[in-house]
């Protein structure tokens, strides 16, 4: 939920609802094998009789009948491999999706290699999810990661996934948040400051041709009559009614959120595209928004959602 207040609102006006939809987007998985603790049998043949497909509760099986030669075959509606041990490539694709929770924030005041110091790693836990934020605002420098250690006051991540930029951390506006769930929180926005949040997500696609993430809205956020309008100028800056997003990605060639803050619109947007296999490829998408002193005070709302899909 995004809840959106202007300098000088009273407590009397309500909240706004803000979702941010992760969609997951996947193909059927097939395995074309049997096993147990002590044995594993990828592919069975047999000269005759058979079915195409066999399964019980705990396997799944693919059958080769009277192979005729060597070979794959493929059109539209069909792939057949056959041949000794042939069977068919059921490719698959997941995706997670996790936004920043803006009431996790704590100050970061070091960071060495995968460990950053922290002022406080109350409510963090292995397994979990952080970003961390160098001089957080319109021009911050992002990183985000898996916890694997934490410390008395440190947090050690798996690995970094930047935009091309590793973030430098001083104690002065840099902190760190949680990423968890599909919503976001922004509190009082102000008219002197852009106010940003992550949307981070990892992607694993056996496809040899990859996948791409898009992203589209409902709508600009709105109020009754009143909403705030999307970027046009490639930057999202203090004091002017605006939103827009950035992407990780820095090799887009569909899209301008490589290198601008750029517009969601209703159309579906590229903001992350990969050409090959991919397994638990990270990026982050940046949110940024911004108001003037003349933005309407009220309780503003839209759905922004996020697909995934494989190249196949």
């Amino acid at each position: 939920m995004i809840y959106y207040f202007r300098e000088g609102m009273t407590k009397h006006h309500l909240p706004i609802a803000f979702a941010l939809v992760g969609i997951f987007v996947y193909t059927n998985v097939s395995l074309a094998q049997m096993s147990s603790s002590s044995y594993l049998i990828r592919w069975d043949s047999v000269n005759t009789g058979g079915s195409d497909t066999g399964s019980s509760s705990s396997y799944q099986l693919r059958d080769s009948v009277e192979a005729l030669g060597d070979g794959r075959t493929s059109s539209a509606s069909y792939n057949l491999d056959q041949g000794y041990r042939g069977g068919i490539f059921d490719p698959l694709i997941s995706f997670d999706l996790r936004t920043q929770d803006l009431s996790t924030g704590r100050v970061a005041t070091a960071l060495s290699s995968l460990t950053v110091t922290v002022s406080s790693v109350s409510g963090i836990s292995v397994g979990d999810y952080i970003v961390l934020l160098q001089n957080q605002g319109l021009n911050q420098v992002s990183a985000f990661g898996k916890v694997t250690a934490v410390g008395s006051s440190t947090l050690t991540v798996d690995s970094w996934t930047n935009a091309g930029t590793t973030p430098v951390i001083d104690g002065t506006n840099d902190y760190v948040y949680v990423l968890s769930g599909s919503t976001i929180s922004f509190g009082t926005l102000s008219s002197s400051s852009v106010s940003t949040a992550i949307v981070s997500f990892e992607v694993s696609a056996d496809s040899a041709s990859g996948y791409v993430v898009q992203v589209n809205d409902d709508g600009n956020f709105r109020s009754g009559s009143n909403d705030i309008d999307d970027v046009t100028d490639g930057t999202v800056s203090d004091g002017s009614e605006e939103f827009g997003a950035r992407s990780s990605d820095t090799t887009l060639a569909s899209s301008t959120f490589d290198t601008d803050d750029s517009a969601i619109t209703t159309t579906r947007q590229d903001v992350v595209t990969k050409s090959s296999v991919s397994m638990a490829d990270r990026n982050f998408v940046t949110l940024k928004i911004s108001i003037s002193t003349s933005t309407a005070a009220g309780s503003y709302a839209n759905v922004i959602s996020f697909i995934a899909s494989g190249n196949f």
